[in-house]
């Protein structure tokens, strides 16, 4: 009969045993230092560099290229090519002008001949005009003599306006350059056969160049006509580069629905070439300096959508180390961070990792 109550007594010494929960082990999560970082906010592009003027520079006659001028480069001379500056004027190729120098001395024949068969009309109608006011000869004689007065005068007018034509042929033989700058392209050797509008060189002004980049609608607001933007150059590391916004697409792209905006920027030493890629940061706001960043995942949105935001903060109770749930007002994003404007000082320790599956003062183990 002893052997019952032991029994019973051993039983429920079991069971409240069992009734008390047991201990939770830490939950693994990451963890990252709040910092602060100082700057502005923006919305970054990329652009592209273009020349403020392109030419192609084509031939108004055609033929047989004869010579094109050189340079000397590396202690040798060689004929113009891509890079080499050219003024405006300067001849850029030659085209073998004998047939248009025939063609010049032909029209000058023509010319003098035209003259003489005028100066012969003059006199023919001049004697014509005498006859027949003393009624020595006929109207109809008269007439014919007035009439080849007046052809022989447009003959002349005609001729001299062919010998201008090969005339203005023969200096087109000479292909100049349309304005100053460097060569990008060259399509021509000596020796090439060259047909009328072939494009021999392709020219550019590159004094100040275009850098071009496309915004959304949203965007256009901080890109406004005569608004300064700086950018920079991964080929000119630690330089940057000032321009003026010059033009403003006044129309989206019916593809991808983005306006084109145009930076004229200076560049006297040549520095910026065409095609080259350029980095820049369109303001958006500038915000106090010393803003305590922490990376996107680490925010979690209150139980009530009023509460706002929290981070779990990183603290140690009773050689505990613990998350601490703690409301924060966020503020812009930066790249993949977001700013904190209240609510977290530099140097806290904040879950980065694992934040959505902890509860306030939950113990926790930091893995890397």
């Amino acid at each position: 009969m002893l052997r019952l109550p032991l029994l019973l007594m051993f039983l429920l010494l079991l069971s409240a045993c069992q009734s008390e929960p047991p201990e939770k082990s830490p939950v693994p999560v990451q963890a990252t230092v709040a910092r602060t970082e100082s700057g502005i906010e923006g919305y970054p592009y990329s652009a592209v560099v273009h020349p403020y003027t392109q030419v192609d520079v084509a031939f108004r006659t055609e033929g047989y290229i004869d010579e094109i001028p050189t340079r000397r480069a590396l202690r040798k001379i060689r004929i113009l090519q891509g890079g080499d500056r050219v003024i405006q004027g300067e001849p850029l190729a030659i085209v073998n002008d004998e047939q248009y120098r025939d063609k010049v001395v032909e029209a000058a024949a023509n010319v003098s001949k035209a003259e003489a068969a005028r100066r012969k009309a003059d006199l023919d109608y001049k004697r014509a005009s005498a006859l027949f006011a003393t009624a020595s000869i006929t109207a109809p004689d008269y007439d014919a003599a007035r009439e080849e007065y007046e052809i022989s005068q447009a003959s002349v007018v005609g001729s001299k306006a062919r010998l201008d034509n090969a005339k203005e042929n023969l200096n087109d033989t000479v292909l100049r350059s349309p304005l100053t700058g460097i060569i990008l392209q060259r399509n021509i050797e000596v020796g090439t056969l060259v047909q009328r509008d072939a494009v021999g060189f392709v020219v550019a002004d590159i004094s100040r160049v275009k850098v071009v980049f496309n915004v959304p609608d949203v965007v256009l607001s901080f890109a406004k006509l005569g608004s300064v933007i700086s950018m920079m150059t991964e080929s000119q590391p630690g330089k940057t580069f000032t321009g003026q916004v010059t033009e403003v697409s006044p129309k989206a792209e019916e593809r991808t629905r983005v306006f084109a905006i145009t930076v004229t920027v200076p560049n006297p030493n040549a520095i910026l070439k065409p095609g080259m890629i350029m980095s820049l940061l369109l303001d958006k706001m500038r915000p106090q300096p010393n803003r305590v960043v922490v990376p996107l995942s680490c925010l979690v949105p209150q139980s009530n959508e009023s509460e706002g935001f929290a981070v779990f903060v990183l603290e140690i109770d009773n050689n505990v180390l613990q998350a601490k749930l703690r409301r924060v007002v966020p503020g812009p994003v930066v790249g993949n961070n977001i700013v904190v404007l209240h609510g977290l000082k530099e140097g806290e320790r904040v879950v980065s990792n694992g934040a959505s599956q902890l509860q306030d003062g939950q113990a926790v183990r930091i893995v890397p």
